[in-house]
């Protein structure tokens, strides 16, 4: 990952973007955040927002005609917010920031002209602490005396004026004009701004040539003249006033930079009025018609607070709307991306967003609702991929969910065999590693379906797909996976894939292109049905998990399923190409246990139905964060009421390893005559009490770790005894992670845990190995890479 990746990424999120009436103005104006400030009864706030923007506000907030209004985007809806009206609000009711220019530049700039636009660039200079000097040819202002009251308040201009004079802006009026006067005044001045608004300064009297004076002879970006370090205001007094104070406010840049030693012209493409590439949708936004003022050149408190209240605060933030991960964060898809490269290229120090790249689920809702794709869970999978390369990313976010593959894929757990009575086969049954871990029974009565009803025999690999060391970002790994299950596929004849799993397809499409796949789901809607199947008594809701959002095959294979059991489902908002995630996705829930329930609880919360998925993963999680959930295969091939289906609690992870054993050793044995494996002594010892599983559960310790923690305590003794109660603390050390357990050896042998933890530091004393991870390339290397 490089910059040239951030750039493009960067490029798709438009949430930095400024709304369309601020881009289309000619000040640029943060009229978002006026009206916040003023619909919030923060009035002088709001007038400081408007002088940082606006050259000389007491005249140009008054005399601004808001080009905006027709740019703003409730003018689809009704009508567009009056941001004129808001700013006379301020200045008449705003408390007027204190003039704070910067200190003296020591640098000279003169101005010829009395009208706005020669005043607004003397604002602008002064400012910036230029020594300015306004020469003008008749009466400062006089076209704007001739204002109606109601459009600029008696007064207005001659308080405008003394806060030039306390900029300390020289006032010179002009002799009789000539081309002697403009050599004059360059001759003693290095910078020169000519408005030429003022009808009485005739540029011909100043020597100056009318093509020299036309648009196309001016620089479009500084406003300079042909004439070296002469720029160029409003060129006529009956354009729009917001053009004279843009003119001025442009041309002040430039002979500021001029002043300064500075390019005039470097970097100020943002200048130009130019059309929002601001995302902003307005599907379910309610109409508020404007209600005019009383006075609309004098508006009330609560009529400018209504009025501002109409602001449609336009923001693209639809991902985070609807995303866990990027609203835990307070943040969005660019401004992630930019922590995450930081974190690639930080040298020294803490890398800080390691956890944020782990916590996404890499689901790819944000880039489905992105206008431009921007999808921030292929740009952190990039950056883990080359964290993990680099040696920056540690193992252990991911560690279990690595070993628990490795478990699923070890010659004790997973198995290939061929359809009963057949040496090959033309399908063959992939459940993937999580299914038969929290429904093995459901799994052993589908594969008998299968094997009914498939022609050409039906066999079953169960094994896990590698998708663990996929989204861990370990290609090394992941490519021993692979060799194994394409392996096993050229033994086996190469057969066509039946997948269960979406997570496993995605997978496979990537990984084993080669290998033909068909979904579990479309290929059971073409079956006959199972005789056991029975709808639920009451409506559901379906939740398609999200790697099958881009399935269609899977998804109208289970509404077609659904639909000829005459089962009566809702579809949430958020659903097919726009579901949300479980938080299952990329092992967020691993790295990240409470963001991960988040990602569950949204999910949830989109429906009060129960929900009724096709992915045991998306099932459990929503079960455990307590929305009564169950399995498709539940109404396929119930073993119980569909009541107490939706109740069934998730399984923990000591309880779907065990329900892997079990379910090889049943289908061995029922199916093929194989004996069962035995069961592990050492753990039908152990008496762990209800009340510590999902703090267990929680800190990823398996029963077995238990297990061989007691084990190894009966060989060698416990490291520690409490005189007072008798209770035993024993520790071992089998890998990078040291695990203890407290607890109470009883008379009829058995050892009652009390309490067990774990942790990766090094303590003195604690027997063990303390190998490196096998879920380390190196760890699968040393474990033969086997499937």
């Amino acid at each position: 990952m490089d910059q040239e990746t951030l750039l493009g990424f960067e490029g798709l999120c438009t949430q930095e973007e400024p709304p369309a009436c601020q881009s289309m103005c000619p000040l640029h104006l943060e009229a978002r955040t006026l009206a916040t400030q003023l619909a919030a009864g923060k009035t002088h706030e709001a007038r400081r927002t408007l002088e940082r923007y606006m050259p000389l506000p007491l005249l140009g907030g008054r005399l601004c005609e808001g080009p905006c209004l027709k740019h703003c985007l409730r003018c689809g809806l009704d009508q567009a917010v009056d941001l004129p009206l808001l700013e006379r609000f301020c200045l008449e009711q705003g408390r007027a920031p204190a003039l704070m220019p910067l200190p003296p530049s020591g640098k000279k700039a003169a101005l010829l002209g009395g009208e706005l636009s020669s005043l607004a660039a003397a604002w602008e200079l002064a400012k910036k602490g230029h020594q300015v000097t306004l020469f003008h040819p008749g009466p400062l202002g006089a076209s704007l005396r001739t204002l109606p009251a109601g459009r600029l308040p008696e007064g207005a201009l001659d308080e405008a004026l003394e806060q030039l004079a306390a900029l300390k802006v020289s006032f010179q009026g002009l002799g009789r004009a000539s081309p002697a006067l403009l050599n004059d005044i360059q001759a003693e001045y290095r910078v020169l701004f000519l408005g030429l608004d003022d009808p009485l300064l005739r540029p011909e009297a100043l020597g100056l040539q009318a093509e020299e004076l036309r648009r196309e002879a001016i620089d479009a970006v500084t406003l300079e003249t042909r004439r070296k370090n002469i720029f160029l205001g409003q060129a006529a007094q009956e354009q729009p006033f917001i053009t004279a104070l843009s003119a001025a406010k442009r041309a002040a840049a430039s002979i500021d930079r001029v002043l300064a030693g500075a390019a005039a012209s470097a970097a100020r493409e943002k200048e130009a009025v130019r059309a929002s590439a601001l995302h902003v949708d307005l599907t379910d936004e309610p109409s508020k018609p404007r209600l005019v003022p009383v006075d609309p050149w004098k508006p009330s408190l609560e009529e400018a607070g209504n009025e501002a209240g109409r602001c449609l605060n336009c923001r693209c933030l639809e991902c985070v709307k609807r995303c866990a991960f990027l609203r835990h964060y307070q943040g969005y898809p660019k401004k992630y991306a930019r922590e995450i490269y930081n974190n690639i290229i930080t040298a020294f120090g803490i890398r800080k967003s390691n956890i944020l790249i782990n916590s996404c689920a890499e689901c790819g809702l944000c880039g489905e609702i992105c206008p431009n794709g921007a999808d921030l869970g292929a740009f952190c999978a990039q950056a883990r991929e080359k964290m993990v390369a680099d040696c920056h990313m540690p193992v252990s976010a991911h560690e279990f969910a690595l070993e628990d593959m490795l478990f699923a894929n070890a010659p004790e757990v997973s198995f290939l065999r061929p359809q009963p009575g057949l040496a090959h086969g033309r399908w063959l049954f992939f459940p993937g590693c999580q299914l038969p871990a929290s429904m093995p029974e459901a799994v052993s009565s589908l594969y008998a379906h299968l094997g009914l009803h498939l022609p050409g025999g039906a066999g079953i690999f169960f094994s896990c797909c590698g998708a663990p060391a996929r989204w861990s970002g370990r290609p090394t790994l992941t490519a021993g996976v692979s060799a194994g299950i394409r392996q096993a596929w050229l033994e086996a004849g190469q057969p066509v894939f039946i997948l269960a799993c979406a997570s496993c397809r995605l997978f496979f499409q990537a990984e084993l292109p080669e290998i033909e796949i068909r979904s579990l789901w479309s290929l059971l809607a073409e079956l006959p049905p199972p005789p056991a199947q029975k709808a639920a008594s009451q409506p559901l809701a379906l939740h398609d998990p999200c790697a099958a959002r881009h399935d269609a095959e899977a998804q109208a294979g289970v509404r077609a399923i659904l639909a000829r059991l005459g089962q009566e489902v809702e579809e949430p908002l958020l659903s097919g190409r726009l579901t949300r995630c479980c938080g299952y996705g990329a092992l967020a829930d691993q790295a990240n246990p409470a963001l991960g329930a988040l990602y569950a609880l949204d999910r949830a919360a989109d429906t009060s139905r129960p929900i009724v998925a096709y992915c045991a993963m998306c099932r459990d999680r929503l079960r455990a964060v307590g929305h009564p959930s169950a399995h498709l295969l539940d109404l396929l091939f119930p073993s119980s009421s569909f009541r107490e289906a939706l109740e069934r609690p998730a399984p923990d992870i000591s309880r779907r390893q065990e329900a892997r054993l079990s379910f090889r050793r049943g289908l061995l044995n029922t199916l093929w005559g194989e004996p069962p494996g035995e069961v592990a002594v050492s753990e039908t010892d152990l008496e762990i009490p209800e009340e510590i599983l999902p703090y267990l559960d929680a800190e990823r310790i398996l029963r077995s770790d238990i297990a061989a923690v007691l084990e190894h305590a009966a060989a060698h003794g416990p490291l520690f005894v409490n005189p007072e109660n008798g209770l035993c603390l024993a520790a071992l050390r089998p890998r990078q992670v040291t695990f203890w357990v407290e607890y109470e050896e009883k008379p009829d042998g058995k050892r009652c845990v009390r309490r067990a933890w774990r942790h990766r530091m090094l303590a003195p004393g604690v027997p063990g190995e303390g190998r490196g991870s096998p879920a380390s390339e190196e760890g699968f290397a040393a474990a033969g890479g086997r499937v």
